[in-house]
């Protein structure tokens, strides 16, 4: 039960929105994987905004490596189980994560006229809590 628990928590902060930003005129959710715009209805994902602009903006150097360490706390909550993984890798990967999309709303508030949101911190450092905090206090898992 807590191995199915622990994925559906790092499943789940992965596939809600990281941050909402919000600038004169709209506003749009930046996911682990991408963005969405609503006008017209697209979505960008990371590996084509990369492709397109050629290189991270300075302000959004931390999304990547968000994006990164969520992987590698998805990759060690898959194979914790089958191959013995201390719990608390995958989160302490998912705290990092957590940090890093705290710094990406940060980064982009900085602009004139853009707040952003960092929920996804929040997200990711619940599932930290809900996951693995019987890790995190040292109790056995059930």
């Amino acid at each position: 039960m807590t191995t199915a628990r622990r994925l559906a928590a790092v499943l789940l902060a992965g596939l809600l929105p990281w941050v909402v930003v919000t600038f004169d005129g709209g506003w749009y959710p930046l996911f682990s994987v991408g963005f969405l715009h609503f006008d017209p209805l697209s979505v960008t994902t990371l590996p084509g905004y990369l492709a397109r602009v050629g290189s991270v903006p300075p302000r959004l150097t931390a999304w990547p490596t968000a994006t990164l360490l969520y992987g590698a706390a998805l990759a060690a909550a898959l194979l914790e189980r089958a191959v013995g993984l201390d719990a608390r890798i995958p989160a302490g990967l998912l705290f990092l994560a957590g940090v890093n999309v705290a710094f990406i709303g940060l980064s982009l508030s900085r602009q004139a006229t853009i707040l952003a949101v960092p929920v996804g911190a929040l997200w990711l450092w619940a599932a930290v809590w809900v996951g693995y905090g019987d890790a995190l206090l040292g109790e056995p898992p059930r």
